[in-house]
């Protein structure tokens, strides 16, 4: 049985972090381990972001510095563009 995620504003970037590590063959993360492997990635997201600033900042709905300064943030949720820009985090730490 997995674990549950605790919707703490990290959820959507615990739940991506839990499944990257069982896609890896690795065991099932515990809270806390899920709690800094989602703070990571949040973090490697939000410069991904910065990143692709070019491509990105059209489609957020906020000015993009305040976007990606509230993004820092743990207890910020996370949506649609977060999930693509780990899309691209995860497919660059898998190489």
């Amino acid at each position: 049985m997995l674990p549950g995620i605790p919707g703490d504003g990290r959820c959507l970037f615990r739940s991506v972090a839990h499944g990257a590590c069982l896609r890896a063959g690795k065991p099932s993360p515990s809270e806390n381990h899920q709690k800094e492997l989602a703070d990571e990635l949040r973090a490697k997201v939000v410069d991904e972001f910065i990143k692709r600033r070019a491509d990105t900042e059209w489609f957020l709905e906020d000015d993009f510095d305040t976007y990606v300064a509230q993004m820092r943030q743990p207890h910020i949720w996370g949506g649609e563009p977060e999930l693509l820009m780990s899309s691209h985090v995860l497919q660059y730490k898998k190489r």
